[in-house]
């Protein structure tokens, strides 16, 4: 009977939140997950899920040994869980909330009775609107805007494009943004969509963290070593390749307290999915 091979060990695997269709995510993010095959000398698989509820139950059950989320789940996941910082993207991000131009939303208030194309009611760019429109006084009727929520980021585009909605909440790059301004009386100012398509900037947030990726602590004695890896991607020729091609123009030291505006949400998150206490290493899921 023939004897194994060492090298034919089980992959590791690297969950992805999922703010794109799988689709997109695994196109974008393999040649990241190949790089830390590389480095870690051992096979990496790229996982997603369905939903945020379903990523979320089984990184506490440990299934990923990367995951890479959105900053207002990283709380969740490294004080209730076995989840640790590694870095984060150097990008910051904003939730902007657009409309067509010339369709006769011209300031909050115009969004009353009418429809908002969104991403997934737990996301940074649902809650950030949510608190936007919330403060709102809104006549009765038309009532308060609409809320239709999409799976991810680029199905709310999608909606959008099509004219299913009236506004669009997404996330973007907040690089690109000049610091938010007094958005009263404020000059009108447009950005483009991915078709090309031209969208006016009705409001947006402030900036905040980008993905962050989170190790597992079984990965203890890999995580000095990949960390310095990947800070300094960027200084390297197939580095700055890599990182083109997943979207990202670096990766940058993740501190604790850049997250300490998210743990708010922290309980909601908890009971809203009724996550168990993290299974104890060595013990079976269930």
């Amino acid at each position: 009977m023939l004897s194994t091979p060492a090298q034919a060990q089980a992959p590791l695997t690297f969950g992805i939140q999922p703010f794109a269709s799988p689709p997109a995510l695994f196109t974008r993010y393999a040649p990241l997950r190949d790089w830390l095959g590389t480095e870690l000398g051992q096979p990496v698989r790229l996982e997603s899920a369905r939903d945020l509820p379903t990523l979320l139950e089984r990184s506490r059950e440990g299934r990923y040994d990367l995951i890479l989320v959105a900053p207002q789940v990283v709380p969740l996941l490294t004080e209730n869980g076995p989840y640790r910082l590694l870095v984060r993207s150097e990008e910051e991000l904003a939730m902007v909330l657009l409309v067509r131009p010339g369709g006769g939303i011209d300031s909050l208030a115009g969004l009353a009775g009418r429809s908002l194309a969104v991403p997934y009611k737990e996301s940074r760019a649902a809650t950030l609107a949510r608190s936007l429109t919330d403060a709102q006084d809104w006549p009765d009727p038309p009532g308060p805007p609409r809320y239709l929520h999409y799976h991810h980021n680029s199905a709310a585009v999608a909606a959008f494009q099509r004219g299913i909605a009236d506004a669009l909440v997404m996330i973007i790059e907040g690089n690109v943004l000049p610091v938010r301004p007094d958005m009263e009386g404020a000059r009108q100012r447009h950005m483009s969509l991915g078709d090309g398509s031209l969208v006016r900037i009705l409001a947006q947030s402030e900036r905040f963290p980008g993905l962050t990726l989170l190790v597992h602590e079984r990965l203890d004695r890999d995580t000095p070593r990949l960390h310095h890896r990947l800070i300094t991607l960027q200084q390297s020729p197939s580095g700055t390749t890599l990182l083109r091609h997943i979207g990202h123009r670096g990766f940058i030291e993740a501190h604790a307290g850049e997250y300490a505006a998210f743990q708010g949400a922290l309980d909601d998150l908890e009971a809203k999915f009724d996550l168990r206490a993290p299974i104890p290493a060595g013990k079976p899921t269930p």
